[in-house]
């Protein structure tokens, strides 16, 4: 098994200096005869240059691959060990070998100060290069470039990507204008963005299909593209001041995350919000001091200041707790309610539970445990209570209302035991880790997270559009009153497939976009999110708001090749396929097929499936009772920009305030036209890196 590397006793075989504290043991679970294949490429490959490892682990793989058979699943188990090794080598881990065990020993990448930007975009483009070889992708691309008549004219995909010569004449006009109201007539009717759903249907100036041109685009960035199951809506952002409209940048929401703590506080989802509220009210101030003497020495100064009285305080909390309590009753009715008992309760049971037939649902999760193998998405018409009592979603039934049922149980035994509300919160909040509170605030979230909230998974300029902070407009733009009435409509009637199937019923979740998540791809330098906060009367705001950072796992770095192989490998040692990518076996299947196979392998799925990269976690409220929304205080929601018919009216208006506010001020603050000068249209064609 992995673990974390030892200096006392080791020797390190390496021909240059390492910092070896943070180095971990990478030894695979091999049957002996792999181990000595292992073993004796390792040692081989440890004498060579970085730059030649790559390469002699490709070559290895492709020896093994063509002579293992794929129903051998110690031989799956090498060729998924070696390509995890060589993805990891891609992305510069570090490799050393200890010659007392004897073992490999693999460390993260050591990132410079200000080379994060440089680095990850470098690692990222080694899969997305790699997503260029496949023949679909690379027909793909060449049917894009080819130059095509449409309405009597020669385009090709690059009639799309803005010209920077008629950008620059724009810029320069603007710039001899010394009247600021006539800048802004100038940069009104010289650039003017629009924002473009896309769909099915063709572009009315160059005859493409939209999703062909937002997927072409796509792959121009550095990180590697790849389909997101579940809710996703794509997005134009277009400049009518140009001939076929070029593209000035691509958006796509998708689902979010299920969990995220920055975000989960900043909404009121978690233990820590509720223990906050509970705390005294005050408000803290920093501030410069500077010390007596003469060398002006100075500190920095905290001064907090209580903003109520202890009787204030008290009364507050204790009304506090009485409407958090019956919350979080309501929360685990309802989700309760939403679970079909079918073959596993009686309606007397779930009225009330007892600990005996909380066991008995336990034990009936545990023994359909190995029963979820290849489990098949359903074609045509669904039976929703047929799919409610397969062995996957019977095995889902009994997980959930074991904890919800058990959790009700706790706090209505707290308030029978306890004096008041304040008193029963305070004490659940300390047993057992406050566990009964989080799975009612759990069920709270599962019902909002899918359908009230997206995540902005794809957000950026396209050149040379990105000289004139083009990826500030489409942030500001996925906020737009017509983003938000295309999602509510688009979704009010879908129907929740996996919540259909716990309840056996068809159910339609309620669709009213409260808030957009994102994190930055970058850690260090500017954010396109950054200082994005626009006035909407009444002193509020619409705001990316930085809600903290986040340094967590992923599997992008992982080729598609090593997933093939671990698919495989785990295939074979389960009997079967656990992760089928259908609803309900739970999110994110990429990365729990990486985090089995790692496991499987012996390896640590911490160590290695961490990415190492700290990431800004951004959010946006979109009405001003966002988060009573979220928390279940409020039904309906008040947009800061009103559904009220006049969304494309509104969504002018922040177009308006990115002209203004960025665009105008952009052109005067860099080296604009010799950076449009420099832009070269055929720098965006994919076919230079086929």
């Amino acid at each position: 098994m992995s673990k974390p590397a030892s200096e006392k006793g080791v020797v390190y075989e390496t021909n240059q200096l390492e910092v070896t504290t943070d180095f971990m043991t990478f030894n695979p679970t091999l049957n002996e005869y792999y181990m000595g294949v292992f073993n004796k490429i390792t040692t081989t490959l440890l004498d060579k240059f970085n730059y030649q490892r790559i390469q002699y682990l490709n070559e290895h793989i492709q020896i093994w691959k063509s002579s293992i058979n794929v129903d051998d699943v110690e031989g799956m188990k090498l060729l998924s060990v070696l390509s995890i090794l060589r993805d990891l080598l891609t992305q510069e881990w570090r490799i050393l070998k200890n010659t007392e065990q004897p073992e490999l020993m693999l460390a993260p990448p050591v990132l410079l100060r200000g080379d994060d930007k440089a680095y990850l975009r470098q690692q990222l483009q080694h899969e997305r290069n790699a997503q260029f070889k496949l023949e679909s992708i690379k027909s793909f691309i060449i049917r894009m470039e080819k130059k095509r008549k449409y309405q009597g004219k020669e385009l090709n995909i690059l009639d799309l990507v803005g010209d920077s010569s008629l950008l620059s004449s724009t810029i320069m006009k603007i710039k001899e204008s010394v009247k600021q109201e006539e800048r802004v007539r100038l940069a009104a009717s010289e650039i003017k963005p629009y924002i473009q759903l896309v769909d099915n249907s063709s572009c009315s100036y160059t005859g493409y299909k939209l999703m062909d041109i937002w997927r072409y685009f796509r792959y121009t960035w550095s990180i590697p593209y790849k389909s997101t199951p579940g809710r996703n809506v794509f997005y134009l952002i277009r400049d009518a001041a140009q001939p076929y409209h070029p593209v000035m940048g691509i958006a796509a929401l998708g689902n979010c995350v299920l969990q995220l703590t920055n975000r989960d506080n900043y909404i009121g989802w978690t233990l820590d919000s509720i223990k906050n509220a509970l705390k005294k009210k005050v408000k803290t101030e920093v501030f410069e001091e500077t010390l007596p003497g003469q060398l002006g020495l100075k500190r920095h100064v905290e001064k907090t200041t209580e903003l109520e009285s202890d009787r204030e305080h008290q009364a507050r909390i204790q009304l506090e707790s009485e409407k958090t309590i019956q919350l979080l009753l309501r929360f685990l009715d309802e989700a309760i309610n939403d679970i079909t008992p079918i073959n596993l309760l009686t309606a007397d049971e779930v009225e009330n539970p007892s600990p005996r037939c909380i066991e008995r649902l336990k034990e009936v999760a545990e023994s359909l445990k190995e029963l979820q193998l290849n489990n098949k998405r359903t074609a045509g018409e669904i039976n929703w209570n047929a799919e409610a009592c397969t062995p996957l979603f019977t095995k889902k039934r009994a997980i959930e209302l074991a904890k919800l049922l058990e959790a009700k149980l706790i706090i209505r035994n707290m308030l029978e035991t306890e004096q008041d509300s304040l008193g029963a919160l305070k004490k659940l909040l300390s047993i057992d880790k406050g566990k009964s509170i989080s799975i009612a605030l759990q069920a709270n979230r599962k019902c909002k997270i899918g359908s009230n909230l997206m995540e902005i998974i794809v957000c950026g300029a396209i050149p040379p559009y990105n000289e004139v902070l083009a990826g500030k407009l489409v942030s500001i733009l996925m906020c737009s009153p017509v983003v938000v009435k295309e999602y509510n409509n688009r979704y009010s009637e879908q129907v929740s497939e996996i919540a259909s199937r716990m309840k056996g019923e068809k159910v339609v979740r309620d669709s009213q976009l409260a808030f957009l998540g994102t994190t930055s791809l970058y850690h260090m330098g500017s954010s396109q999110y950054n200082r994005i906060k626009i006035p909407v009367g009444d002193g509020k705001s619409l705001e990316y708001k930085k809600l903290g950072e986040t340094e967590g796992f992923g599997s992008v770095f992982f080729a598609q090749e090593t997933t093939r192989f671990i698919s495989t490998m785990l295939q074979l040692i389960d009997g079967g396929r656990k992760i089928n990518n259908v609803f309900g076996e739970g999110t994110s299947p990429r990365l729990r097929l990486i985090r089995s196979g790692l496991s499987a392998l012996g390896i640590s799925s911490e160590n290695y499936l961490k990415h190492h990269t700290r990431r800004i976690v951004y959010g946006v409220s979109l009405a001003s009772n966002t988060s009573e929304f979220l928390k279940g205080e409020a039904k309906d929601l008040d947009y800061f920009l009103p559904l009220d018919g006049n969304e494309e009216k509104y969504t002018g208006q922040l177009i308006d305030f990115w002209r203004e506010r960025w665009f105008l001020n952009r052109i005067e603050t860099v080296d604009i036209i010799e950076r449009l000068s420099a832009f070269k249209k055929a720098s965006m064609l994919l076919s230079n890196f086929l």
